[in-house]
């Protein structure tokens, strides 16, 4: 790290911190259906347990309580069975224990570990996927330091025995491993203090983000088998990847007054500050439009991946794709509002008149 890194990065704090920003309606850059199933203490029950399994840390447990992993499956996998749901809601509070490791400093100045802790949770996961008995590994004896690795076993090994298609499994797979190196990545980067240049962010954020990941266990919990080709497919390929737009946009506007409280200049908001000379409105702003405009372009695309299933025939399993896209944007954005971890909504207030103070925590009233 240079001197000069650091001093920009202090200024570029300066520019953001203590800036009261409008967060736009977010509903508006993505007008798609909300559908939730109801509250289900059942649900909720079994995430508990889980987390009574491995999250140890008082601190940590409130915050993984926080991000409402079970409101996440309603809404993102609305019209899943109960199980698939279940392990919907696992991912989300899996990912949230797995990744604010790295927000909260557990990893800070321990680049080795940082490597090793991602690499034994892909290969962990590999196995519970693949293994043709995943019940019978133990996860300590591929992880035996790490338990927000271990923790990955029991869900996964579900999806390993119970997945029905082998090109979602391998897709599956790739997403997850992506994910864990892209958070990997990005806490290697905060550790150097280097200021990435938008390009480079966009690609890292898009596999740090999770939102691919979560469209495959979406799809999974959906119980559909795709056919071979089709996580192969250019088309597909791009719905998907403007779904993961949307989700990371949106998530990193709504995240962008807690990141930069932590110091974290990793985040498309201070990046526009810093590339583009915005201010910091300006730049939640062009966020906005970046996330609208993956929204018209999946509009467009809409009828050409309709046409494609039917060519192909596989119109069945084009709709739960379609549908599943959808639903995970509409059912993050609204879990966005609902949680009590990004922005200060409450219901009946006006969405388009919600403003956060970037750096500063939520009002508790």
């Amino acid at each position: 790290m240079s001197a000069n890194n650091q001093a920009e990065i202090q200024a570029l704090l300066a520019k953001c911190v203590g800036q009261k920003v409008k967060i736009p309606d977010l509903f508006a850059l993505c007008p798609w259906d909300v559908e939730i199933t109801p509250w289900d203490g059942k649900l909720e029950k079994e995430i508990e347990l889980w987390r009574s399994r491995w999250i140890i840390d008082p601190i940590s447990l409130k915050r993984n309580r926080i991000v409402d992993p079970g409101l996440f499956a309603r809404a993102g996998a609305p019209r899943a069975s109960f199980d698939g749901q279940l392990i919907v809601a696992l991912w989300a509070a899996w990912t949230f224990y797995w990744d604010d490791a790295h927000d909260f400093g557990e990893f800070d100045d321990k680049p080795e570990e940082v490597v090793a802790h991602c690499a034994q949770t892909i290969e962990l996961f590999r196995q519970s996927l693949y293994n043709e008995k995943p019940f019978a590994i133990d996860p300590a004896k591929i992880s035996p330091d790490y338990l927000t690795v271990q923790s990955v076993h029991e869900w996964a090994a579900v999806v390993g025995e119970k997945c029905l298609s082998p090109s979602l499994k391998d897709w599956l797979f790739k997403v997850f491993a992506d994910t864990c190196i892209g958070i990997s990545r990005v806490q290697h980067e905060f550790e150097n203090k280097v200021i990435l240049d938008l390009d480079t962010y966009q690609t890292i954020r898009r596999d740090s983000s999770g939102s691919l990941t979560t469209l495959a266990f979406i799809l999974y919990a959906d119980n559909v088998a795709f056919p071979d080709w089709f996580f192969e497919n250019e088309l597909v390929l791009k719905a998907a990847d403007l779904t993961d737009i949307i989700i990371w946009v949106v998530n990193d506007i709504t995240s962008a007054r807690h990141e930069l409280q932590c110091k974290h200049i990793d985040n498309y908001i201070p990046l526009l500050v810093y590339h583009k000379g915005l201010t910091p409105q300006e730049a939640v702003d062009e966020a906005g439009r970046v996330a609208h405009q993956a929204y018209l372009d999946f509009e467009a695309l809409e009828p050409q991946l309709i046409q494609l299933g039917k060519s192909r025939g596989c119109a069945l399993e084009m709709g739960k794709f379609i549908d599943s896209c959808k639903f995970e944007c509409s059912g993050i954005i609204n879990w966005h509002y609902e949680v009590k971890r990004y922005v200060p909504w409450k219901p009946g207030m006006d969405r388009d008149s919600l403003y956060v103070v970037l750096g500063e925590d939520l009002p508790t009233e």
